[in-house]
C-alpha cells in the first residue's frame, strides 16, 4: 500500500516540476575541498544524496544552501564565506590552505533558465555569466542538520534559559503543524510548545494521557520530528535542505518521513533535498532522485556515479547480504534468468525471496562495480554476468581485476554468441510448437508473425545486434507481451531441455546456487 502510495507521489512530483516557480536544476563545484569540476544534477523535486563518508554529501548539501538569496536572513546567512569557513588566525602558522574556488548553479524558473557562480580568490564575489542588471534569485531556504540534543555546550546553553529572569515568551505549535508529527510518531500530543528566549528554544510536549515533558527528555527520533513538524510545514515555494535526514529514525518511520516530505513537496511547491546513508530513504525516491556521489581509491576525485539499482545500493548501503546475489545487464537478461530460476528453484526446493538480480547497467560498468563492491567488503558471492556477445572480451578480466586477488566471485555468459535478443529469436524460430503454446498463439499464427518480421527487417542497414533488438520489440508489441516475459518463458523452457545450449549457464547457477545454500 505505501508503495503504492509512494509511485503515485512520483508520478505527480515529477508532473508539477515544470510548473515550478523555483527549480535548483544543477550545482558546480570546483576547487572546494578538493573537489575538482564536481557536476551535480537535480531532475526530481526530491532528491537523495547518498555516499559513503568523505564523498561530500554535506559539502554539496551546504553549496546549494547558497544558491538563492534569502528574504530576511543577514546578509552573511546563506553565503559561502559563513558555510564554508576557513581557518586563519591573526597568530601561529597552521591555517587552511586558500585555494580559488568556484561554485556555480543553474536554475529553471517560469521565465526560463537562469545560471550564477560564486568564486573565491582572496574573497567571495558573485557574477552572473555576462548577464546585465542580474541579481541573485530570491527564494526561502531552510537548512537543518537532525542531530541530537546531546552537545554539552548546546544542553548547557538551553538551560541558561531556566535561570532568566524574564519569562520567556511560549509559541503553540499550530494543528497543522502538530499533524505532520501524528503521522509519524507512535503516541498523540495535546500541546506542543515551543520555549523562546532569545536566540535559543526548546520544545515542550504534552501528551495525550499525561505526559508531560521537555526537549531534554525527547529521543532523538521524536525531537527530529517535532523539529521538523514545526519548521518546514508551513514553507511554501521553499528550498529545504536537511543532512543526514534518517538521523534517531527507525526504517518504517524512515519511510514513512519520505513519504510525508514529498506530499508536502507537491501540496506547498517545494523542493527538498537531503542527505542519507540509508537504503530505506533511497528507495523512498524513483531512480532520478538518487544522486550516488563516490571518491576515487587512486586519484581521491569524488564523482557522481550512475544511480546504482537493486543489487548495487543494497550492498553499498547496509542491506542483508545473505541472499545469492546476481548482476546483469538489462531486463532482456533479467528476464532469462528468472526463466532459469523458475526452472531451478522448485527442484532445489528455495524460495524466490532467496535470490536477487540486479539489472540495468551495461557491461562497461561491471569493473566500477565490482570495485564498489569490494570497497564495502561485498564482492564475495556475488555473480556477474554478461550478454553472450562479451565472451572473449576484455571485461571479464576487467571484472577481476577490481574485485581483487582471492575474490569469490563468478563470472558467466548468457547463451548465444550475439545478442541475448538473437538468441531468443533463434529458440523460437527452431520451436516453434513448444513455445507458441506457452505464448498462448497458435503455431501457425506464431511462424507467419516470425516470418513477416524476417522479411521486414531483411534490408535493414543497422547492425546484426540492433536489428535484433528492434525486431524482438517488434514481436512483443506484436504479443502484446513484454521483452522481459517473453525471455522468461523461453528460457524455462529451455532450460528444461537437455540438448539447448543454456545448458551450461543451467548448471553453473545449480553449482552456484547449491554452494550457496550450503
Amino acid at each position: 500500500m505505501l508503495e503504492r502510495r509512494l509511485e503515485e507521489l512520483w508520478r505527480n512530483l515529477q508532473g508539477k516540476k515544470p510548473h515550478l516557480p523555483h527549480f535548483l536544476s544543477e550545482i558546480r563545484l570546483d576547487g572546494i575541498r578538493g573537489f575538482k569540476n564536481l557536476r551535480v544534477v537535480f531532475d526530481y523535486p526530491v532528491s537523495v544524496i547518498a555516499g559513503g563518508n568523505t564523498t561530500g554529501k554535506s559539502t554539496v548539501l551546504f553549496a546549494a544552501a547558497c544558491a538563492y538569496k534569502v528574504p530576511g536572513a543577514g546578509v552573511k546567512t546563506f553565503v559561502p564565506s559563513t558555510l564554508f569557513p576557513d581557518y586563519r588566525p591573526k597568530l601561529g602558522e597552521r591555517q587552511d590552505m586558500r585555494e580559488e574556488v568556484t561554485i556555480e548553479f543553474n536554475y529553471l524558473t517560469l521565465e526560463g533558465p537562469r545560471s550564477m557562480r560564486w568564486r573565491r580568490a582572496k574573497g567571495w564575489n558573485r557574477s552572473f555569466f555576462g548577464r546585465k542588471n542580474a541579481s541573485q534569485p530570491e527564494r526561502e531556504v531552510y537548512l537543518r542538520t537532525l542531530s541530537n540534543l546531546n552537545n554539552p555546550a548546546e544542553v548547557r546553553s538551553v538551560l541558561n534559559m531556566s535561570r532568566l529572569k524574564s519569562e520567556p515568551e511560549e509559541t503553540p505549535l499550530t494543528a497543522a503543524q502538530i499533524e505532520f508529527a501524528h503521522q509519524m510518531l507512535p503516541f498523540r500530543y495535546s500541546e506542543v510548545v515551543d520555549i523562546i528566549s532569545g536566540n535559543k528554544n526548546l520544545l515542550f510536549a504534552a501528551q495525550e494521557g499525561g505526559a508531560v515533558y521537555s526537549e531534554l527528555h525527547m529521543a532523538a527520533g521524536e525531537r527530529a520530528i517535532l523539529r521538523l513538524s514545526q519548521e518546514i510545514t508551513q514553507l511554501n515555494g521553499a528550498l529545504v535542505l536537511i543532512d543526514e535526514v534518517e538521523a534517531g529514525l527507525h526504517p518504517w518511520v524512515q519511510q514513512l518521513l519520505m513519504l510525508h516530505l514529498q506530499q508536502l513537496a507537491l501540496r506547498n511547491d517545494l523542493q527538498i533535498i537531503v542527505t542519507s546513508h540509508s537504503p530505506v530513504v533511497l528507495d523512498a525516491v524513483p531512480l532520478n532522485g538518487k544522486i550516488f556521489l563516490d571518491r576515487d581509491d587512486t586519484s581521491g576525485k569524488v564523482m557522481v556515479r550512475p544511480p546504482y539499482r537493486d543489487l548495487i545500493q543494497n550492498a553499498l548501503y547496509g542491506r542483508s547480504n545473505d541472499m545469492l546475489k546476481l548482476l546483469c545487464e538489462d531486463d532482456i537478461a533479467e528476464g532469462i534468468l528468472e526463466g532459469i530460476f523458475d526452472f531451478l528453484l522448485p527442484q532445489e526446493r528455495i524460495k524466490w525471496e532467496s535470490v536477487h538480480i540486479g539489472r540495468d547497467t551495461g557491461a562497461s560498468e561491471f569493473p566500477m562495480h565490482a570495485r564498489s563492491l569490494a570497497k564495502f567488503g561485498q564482492i564475495q558471492g556475488t555473480v556477474f554476468i554478461l550478454d553472450g556477445d562479451q565472451r572473449g572480451g576484455e571485461v571479464e578480466g576487467r571484472i577481476q581485476d577490481a574485485a581483487g586477488r582471492g575474490a569469490n566471485i563468478s563470472i558467466l555468459f548468457l547463451p548465444g554468441s550475439g545478442t541475448p535478443e538473437s538468441w531468443v529469436l533463434e529458440r523460437l524460430h527452431q520451436h516453434l510448437e513448444v513455445h507458441a503454446s506457452r505464448l498462448e498463439i497458435d503455431t501457425g499464427d506464431l511462424s507467419n508473425l516470425m516470418n513477416s518480421l524476417d522479411a521486414t527487417y531483411a534490408l535493414a542497414s543497422e547492425s546484426p545486434s540492433e536489428i535484433a533488438k528492434s525486431k524482438f520489440r517488434s514481436l512483443s508489441d506484436s504479443l502484446h507481451r513484454e521483452p522481459s516475459e517473453i525471455c522468461r518463458i523461453v528460457a524455462r523452457l529451455e532450460a528444461d531441455r537437455q540438448a539447448s545450449d543454456i545448458q551450461p549457464l543451467v548448471n553453473n547457477l545449480l553449482g552456484i546456487l547449491r554452494q550457496w545454500r550450503g
